[in-house]
């Protein structure tokens, strides 16, 4: 896995956007060369007044999804919040999280967009590019594009469109719950991309790898800006 630590974050929007188009001019849209046996996810959350961000990459095995590892990192955001950029805002931090791991992952689960993107070049495809590995990307909000509406049974999807050409899958993870949003990232193709996060379905609404790196993510949080208040007595006898 390539070390993308080190890299140079944008200062603007343009220099954002001419970074993007670079990106998505590396992007590789193709079947997976072979199945992976560890996939890991990663999620963010922003701390009280979205001044500090909290990621968990967790790695787990596939297709049993036996926790393998689990890191954390931490620290400011890295660009202001403009939708459709949403790399350069939180990509310092996923980036240190996913260095932490000791397990290289063979592909990673995002929760952001790869190719259903304005400019086709999500969250996740800029990490699979940048890291070049398989990234998938899975997000409970559809960001551009269209679709038909769903029925409300577990397994219903649509294709998203935008102008005239697919690029995800609107897919209802659970009965008569809201869908998910997958597309493929880099190095992965739309069907994979749907097959690995169906068979990563536990009965909840998100793939479990992406519903636990959101659940210790937020534990990370909350143990984080917790502030232990100690009693006037107790602090007079500890004097």
């Amino acid at each position: 896995m390539r070390e993308f630590s080190h890299q140079s974050w944008p200062k603007s929007k343009a220099e954002a956007s001419r970074r993007q188009k670079e990106t998505a001019s590396q992007i590789r849209l193709l079947p997976l060369d072979e199945e992976p046996h560890l996939i890991t996810a990663v999620e963010t959350v922003y701390g009280n007044g979205s001044d500090v961000l909290y990621a968990c990459a967790v790695t787990m095995s596939f297709p049993e999804l036996e926790e393998v590892e689990r890191v954390f990192a931490e620290g400011p955001p890295g660009f202001p919040y403009v939708p459709g950029f949403l790399y350069f805002r939180e990509g310092a931090v996923i980036s240190q999280a996913l260095s932490n791991l000791k397990e290289t992952p063979q592909l990673v689960i995002v929760h952001g967009h790869g190719t259903a993107h304005p400019r086709r070049c999500g969250l996740a495809s800029h990490i699979g590019v940048v890291l070049d590995i398989p990234t998938i990307g899975c997000c409970r909000r559809l960001l551009t594009g269209h679709h038909r509406e769903l029925p409300p049974t577990k397994g219903a999807n649509q294709p998203i469109m935008l102008a005239t050409r697919q690029v995800g899958v609107a897919y209802r993870s659970k009965e008569n719950v809201k869908p998910i949003y997958i597309s493929p990232g880099h190095r992965c193709d739309l069907p994979d991309a749907v097959s690995i996060v169906q068979r990563c379905l536990r009965g909840f609404r998100q793939p479990e790898p992406l519903r636990l790196a959101h659940l210790l993510a937020n534990k990370l949080k909350q143990r984080s800006e917790k502030k232990i208040r100690v009693k006037p007595e107790l602090a007079e006898e500890t004097a």
